[in-house]
Formats: C-alpha cells, structure tokens, sequence
C-alpha cells in the first residue's frame, strides 16, 4: 500500500516538477513560483520530486553528508540553504505528546525523523529555483532499493512530512494530498500522535488566510 501510494503521488508530482527541472513553465494551473506560505525558517517556496519520468542525472547531486537541518523540510550546507519543494515539515515550538506524560517540540522531532530518512534512502538532489544567492529549492529522489522515488512523497506517506501550500492556502504539489490522505488513514509517522498539531492550519491562521 505504501509503495503504490508513493508511485500515484509521485507520478502527480511529475507533471508539476519535471517542467521546472527542464526549465520550461510548469502547467498554467500550478504557477511555478507562488509564494509559500512563510515557514519557521525562510520565506522561500517549498518544492518537490519526481519517481517515474527521470531527468537527465546529471541533473541531480548527493545530498550532502555534512548539511545541518534547520527544519524538517530545509537545511544548510556550504553556507547555502536549502528547501524542499512542496514539503511542509512540523513546526518549533509546538508541542507533540509522544507519551503518556512526555512531550516533545513537534519540529525538533521532525528534524531528527527527517535526519534517519535521509540518511536510510540517501537521496540526490537538483534545484528547481535559486530565490537569491543564498537561498535554493529543490527536487530530491530516493535511490536506496531498486527503484527512485519522489522524496517529498517517500516522507510524506511516511508521516513525517505534510503538503505544503501557497500563500492563498492552495496545495502546491497536488499528488501530496494523495500521500497525506494515505499516512493519516494509516496514522503512520507523526499521524499517530493524537494531539499532533498539524502545521498548515497554523501557518494559514498567522497569514491570515482562510480556508
């Protein structure tokens, strides 16, 4: 289930990145650049990955070992500061009961979640867009195991990621809906915290957007 999850999402994922990875426009109903709804660390879009239509790989280069993660969905390496392409990890400084009495920062967990992943599907990366001299984002793909997948759906699906959305609270990759529906039905990842305070909903509410 979580396999055929992955390669649905994955495959809509595609339609939305692989126009931005070959440098032509993405479909008119998904502009490429719409501003993200502002994340904890960086006002930059958030972009995504695909698993099925491979671009050149050349392209793509090996997440870097040494990279700090700032959040669940970005890090820093050689002084440059990276996000992931539609990924919306959980925010710091809200709280998650992970057990009966013991909570913890919901971001901080998903930094260290995010850190295992990473480093069990060793991921490669290409940027989608470099928003200032400082500041990329980026498509990741898996390449442990036999086949490459979207990283954004691999962690989403997963649990430990949500689908981000833009400033009017439009989902920016469609197919990670797909990949959020299915880890929250499976209460998989950071689902299975009942109190889980879900980011979108809180980001949208300090924007003033509504839903």
């Amino acid at each position: 289930m979580l396999i055929s999850t992955i390669a649905v999402s994955g495959f809509y994922a595609g339609f939305v990145i692989m126009p931005m990875l070959a440098g032509s426009e993405a479909p008119h109903t998904q502009p490429p650049w719409l501003p993200v709804v502002p994340v904890q660390t960086s006002q930059a879009d958030a972009p995504a990955t695909e698993d099925v239509a491979l671009p050149p790989s050349s392209a793509f280069a090996p997440f870097p070992t040494h990279a700090q993660f700032e959040t669940g969905d970005s890090w820093v390496s050689n002084g440059q500061r990276y996000r992931l392409y539609g990924l919306q990890s959980c925010l710091r400084g809200t709280a998650v009961t992970v057990s009966q009495g013991s909570s913890r920062d919901c971001g901080e967990f998903n930094v260290i979640m995010m850190q295992a992943l990473v480093r069990d599907t060793k991921p490669v990366c290409a940027t989608i867009q470099m928003v200032d001299q400082n500041n990329a984002v980026v498509a990741c793909q898996t390449t442990a195991g036999e086949h490459r997948y979207d990283l954004a759906t691999y962690v989403i699906a997963q649990g430990w990621g949500f689908a981000a959305v833009d400033s009017t609270g439009q989902v920016i990759v469609p197919g990670y809906r797909v990949a959020e529906e299915s880890a929250r039905n499976a209460r998989a990842g950071l689902w299975g915290y009942p109190d889980m305070p879900h980011p979108v909903p809180v980001l949208m509410q300090q924007a003033g957007v509504s839903r």
